[in-house]
């Protein structure tokens, strides 16, 4: 090999480490600066989190709109795949005057920032409006991958009741009450979960009895001789409850039509884009114990329940409501309805 064609191959051997060594630094730094960003965008800004109490304070003090228009414009200036766009989207469903935009928004968030810590209260969100429009198979899907993504926290547990809601919305008791079984195993927190569960449990007492009795049935059937008589008394069969009647007149939809004079305030517990899917939501409200009602003769058409004088008797009707699994704000009634 003459002395040119060494030092030309020289050059290329040199070239190409070059290019390697280049290609290792951008590498580095490009993960660098991911890993800074990461810490970087760990948390919700400060200011972000003022400005969210901010809109809160309004919807509060019945400035809805103003709290709306607020929350669009995090939305619309917060950095994409963020936890600050998250947190933005996460609140602008939560005080949403429809349930269409409030399931957009949490949709959205699920789908840009998937590791943010609002991922898992979106997922109950839509859970839950699910189950309010009575697709209890559509609530499972969000739940479940709860169940399977998150390991731990307080939404791992609600979700696990939602499901086994679910189980009982579609009148199969038997899972329902297998779901409550595991979940009990593992320890449920005191305060409104563990009251959430014991009230579904009830559910549980006859399907165990039943169970049981089928169990000691078939034990006494296997113990018995052909032709001969069984070895013990069987345990008699006791057949599940019927399902309970729905009550006429709370479980039909209705609109309200007489107010209290000094009515300024009510818990709004949904609201829906047709008046088909209001009263849908009212019926099923009904079924759960809580006295609902439509407002409004035009989208949206407004779920809520309950006519205070102070927004403080509102308020304790919502965590009372909360303490059930209900979700809501307090609206602020207009004029001319308080008035009525």
């Amino acid at each position: 090999m003459t002395y040119d064609v060494k030092m030309a191959h020289r050059h290329r051997m040199g070239s190409a480490r070059s290019a390697v060594m280049l290609s290792a630094i951008a590498a580095a730094f490009t993960f660098g600066s991911v890993r800074m960003l990461h810490a970087q965008e760990s948390t919700v800004s400060a200011a972000m989190d003022r400005q969210i109490s901010r809109a809160r304070a309004l919807v509060e003090s019945g400035e809805g709109a103003e709290a709306r228009n607020l929350l669009d414009s995090l939305v619309n200036t917060a950095p994409a795949a963020s936890f600050d766009i998250a947190e933005a989207l996460y609140w602008r469903a939560v005080l949403a005057e429809r349930m269409s935009d409030a399931e957009r928004d949490w949709k959205r968030l699920v789908i840009e920032a998937p590791l943010s810590p609002r991922t898992a209260d979106a997922l109950v969100r839509l859970g839950e409006l699910d189950l309010l429009r009575g697709k209890p198979a559509e609530a499972r899907v969000y739940l479940e991958r709860i169940l399977r993504e998150f390991p731990s926290g307080v939404q791992r547990t609600k979700s696990a009741l939602l499901v086994a809601r679910t189980w009982f919305d579609e009148r199969n008791d038997v899972n329902g009450c297998a779901t409550l079984a595991q979940l009990q195993s593992t320890g449920i927190p005191e305060g409104e979960l563990r009251m959430q569960a014991t009230d579904l449990g009830r559910r549980c007492t006859s399907v165990n009895a039943v169970n049981n009795a089928a169990t000691n049935t078939a034990a006494n059937t296997a113990a018995t001789p052909p032709g001969g008589t069984a070895s013990a008394t069987k345990a008699p069969v006791t057949s599940a409850p019927a399902p309970a009647a729905s009550t006429p007149a709370s479980d039909k939809p209705t609109t309200s039509t007489r107010v209290p004079a000094d009515a300024k305030f009510s818990v709004q517990l949904a609201a829906f884009d047709t008046q088909r899917e209001a009263d849908a939501a009212v019926t099923r409200l009904a079924k759960a114990g809580v006295k609902a009602r439509v407002d409004g003769s035009e989208k949206p058409f407004r779920v809520r329940t309950g006519y205070f004088a102070t927004r403080a008797l509102a308020n304790a009707e919502l965590a009372r409501l909360k303490k059930s699994g209900q979700n809501g704000f307090i609206a602020e009634l207009p004029a001319q309805e308080s008035s009525r």
